[in-house]
């Protein structure tokens, strides 16, 4: 009679257990963190007797949660993926929609600036027309003015993005080694994790591995999970979590560098190429590709097309008899001093010796062993050669620089001689008189030699090996093709996220319907061990009954 008693306690008690993991399945399977819960039911043992073996009923030997590292692995791994091309997608389709706007651009006020002339020139002596031209010159020039700062804007808003990205990382780096510290103490005093705090731990490696991709390392009985950057540098290490900062460039104030804080509390600068997964890959791509390629060329458009107007402009005479003057104003080139300099010399006199070889590089000029050495950004080494005299110059690849005095051994300066031309560029005649149509200053109303030259500039080669409006088109299709295939990819990759996301869910996540299932098959178990006990309680009952 005992054992019947015991059978259905041991019963009802399992058949509790089974419906409350049921129930919590069913409660937080729409929550995408979560990880099912499957009870595991067991033997409680039994008697051997002559008559046979009798079993003292069921037990509960643990609840598992479902659990595959190699498909939240892979699952990371995707979402870096996606995430870098998602970062690089969102700020490269603002750049495609303002070159490629086929009704508003550069090219397109290029190209009406070159129709006002044509019209020009049939009447040179037409007020209205030689108007138009002048409207146009500073049309052109706010259509520069507005792409160059939209791209400056773009630097800024990435700026921003990569210092907020940081931010995420350190926040999710800390709130896992916390985790972590809890894992190892309740795992030490229960012997078993407890399943919360590893979804909530998964759910964690995820968001980080949005932001930058990582190597986990999991300790398979505590739970606790190392972290590492692909260059192996910690970020999680038990329960001790490293930072990330951010600060301006020593040699660009305008570029926000991202640094790794090692355990002696230094920070030194992230190779960004090294970072190829994860949002702040995508940032760090675009900025160091997508927006150099853009603003570079569009500065080499402007400063050429300026410098060749300007020169032919100067050659002809307006309509008061007088020589031209420049159509064009472009912005002062300036080099900046590194921040770790110990010298005071500065960069004031730059100038452009030769448009025809200048170019949109970013150059490093320093100053070690008494001598100066010029190298480019990715490394190449450029020749340069210095001319003495009371103002001693450096001269490299079509530029001029006045050396100054007070600097220091080590010290060092970057440039590049096309930034900010297309934000500063401006119409420099003042009056729609002051265009030099003429070839001749005695030259009559119908004198338009030097327009006709003018006109000429738009089939000139000045970028490149192409024209103007060639070198323009050939940019837009640049960026064009970029962003397209950044598309293409980032449509592959939210395929392939799905597909890693179903596989895991599939291993780890709530079928409602299986639960359903499963609560129908519990609650039957639970009724009919409550007819083991009314069957137990009437046997009892009827031998108490007899005298």
């Amino acid at each position: 009679m005992n054992n019947l008693f015991s059978l259905a306690r041991s019963g009802l008690s399992t058949a509790q257990a089974a419906i409350s993991v049921v129930g919590s399945n069913l409660t937080n399977g729409m929550s995408p963190t979560y990880s099912r819960r499957d009870i595991i039911i067991a033997e409680s043992g039994g008697l051997a007797t002559p008559n046979g073996f009798y079993g003292y009923g069921a037990k509960v030997n643990g609840v598992q949660r479902a659990y595959d590292a190699f498909a939240n692995n892979q699952l990371r791994g995707s979402i870096s993926n996606w995430s870098a091309l998602q970062g690089r997608h969102e700020q490269l389709s603002d750049i495609d929609d303002m070159l490629g706007n086929e009704s508003d651009n550069v090219s397109v006020s290029l190209n009406n600036l070159f129709k006002a002339m044509a019209t020009l020139e049939g009447n040179a002596s037409d007020g209205p027309s030689r108007s138009a031209v002048f409207n146009s010159l500073g049309a052109l020039t706010q259509r520069f003015n507005e792409s160059g700062k939209r791209l400056s804007g773009l630097e800024k808003s990435t700026n921003t993005h990569i210092e907020q990205t940081a931010k995420d990382i350190n926040s999710y780096t800390e709130q896992l080694a916390e985790i972590n510290t809890q894992l190892e103490r309740i795992q030490g005093q229960n012997g078993t994790p407890p399943a919360d705090l590893l979804d909530q731990r998964d759910a964690l490696l995820e968001k980080l591995s949005e932001q930058i991709g990582i190597d986990v390392a999991e300790n398979k009985i505590t739970g606790r999970v190392d972290v590492t950057l692909a260059d192996g540098r910690p970020l999680v290490s038990g329960g001790t979590s490293y930072k990330l900062e951010t600060s301006p460039s020593a040699s660009d104030p305008n570029k926000t560098i991202v640094s790794y804080v090692g355990s002696d509390g230094k920070a030194s600068p992230i190779n960004e190429s090294s970072i190829t997964q994860g949002r702040l890959a995508g940032l760090f791509k675009f900025r160091n590709e997508d927006l150099t390629v853009a603003r570079n060329e569009l500065n080499q458009i402007a400063f050429q097309m300026a410098t060749r107007f300007n020169e032919q402009h100067t050659q002809g005479f307006d309509r008061n008899g007088d020589p031209g003057e420049p159509l064009f104003s472009l912005p002062d080139i300036k080099a900046r001093a590194s921040n770790g300099n110990a010298g005071t010399g500065k960069m004031d006199s730059i100038r452009v010796t030769d448009p025809s070889r200048v170019r949109a590089d970013d150059y490093i000029i320093s100053f070690e062993g008494g001598s100066w050495t010029v190298t480019t950004a990715d490394g190449r080494t450029v020749e340069a050669e210095v001319m003495p005299g009371m103002q001693p110059t450096l001269t490299f690849e079509g530029v001029q620089i006045d050396l100054p005095a007070g600097v220091a051994d080590g010290d060092s300066f970057t440039l590049n001689p096309m930034a900010g031309m297309a934000e500063g560029i401006g119409r420099a005649i003042d009056s729609a008189d002051k265009l030099a149509a003429a070839g001749d200053e005695e030259g009559g109303p119908g004198d338009h030699d030097n327009l006709t030259l003018l006109l000429k500039i738009q089939d000139e080669k000045l970028v490149g090996g192409d024209t103007l409006t060639g070198a323009y088109t050939k940019l837009v299709g640049t960026i064009g093709a970029n962003a397209r295939a950044v598309q293409s990819g980032l449509t592959s990759a939210e395929i392939d996220l799905d597909t890693k996301y179903n596989t895991k869910q599939a291993l780890t996540g709530v079928d409602m319907n299986e639960e359903n299932v499963n609560l129908a098959m519990f609650y039957q178990y639970y009724q009919a061990n409550s007819q083991i006990l009314q069957t137990a309680t009437s046997l009892f009952d009827t031998l108490l009954s007899i005298r």
